[in-house]
């Protein structure tokens, strides 16, 4: 089951934290990171970083729709690799 945009809000202060804060993170604007909280616009990189921020799966914050044949797993694949060495 999903939460609504006030539960993540509410989580995130709950776990004191920010959408600004979570924005400088990921280097996106703080209406970005509110946009993809309120479900105006879908971004899977930001979902996967306030997911992981919450400690929470992505699935468990946001109905995930199957994405067809096409792409990876919504919700693999950005966290699970090694950093990259210079």
């Amino acid at each position: 089951m999903s939460m609504t945009p006030k539960q993540i809000k509410r989580a995130l202060e709950d776990d004191g934290l920010s959408m600004a804060g979570l924005a400088r993170d990921l280097n996106v604007s703080r209406t970005a990171v509110q946009q993809v909280v309120y479900n105006i616009t879908v971004s899977h990189r930001i979902r996967c970083h306030i997911a992981k921020s919450l400690n929470k799966p992505v699935e468990e914050l946001w109905s995930i729709k199957n994405p067809g044949k096409k792409g990876r797993t919504l919700t693999h694949g950005l966290y699970d690799r090694e950093p990259a060495v210079a």
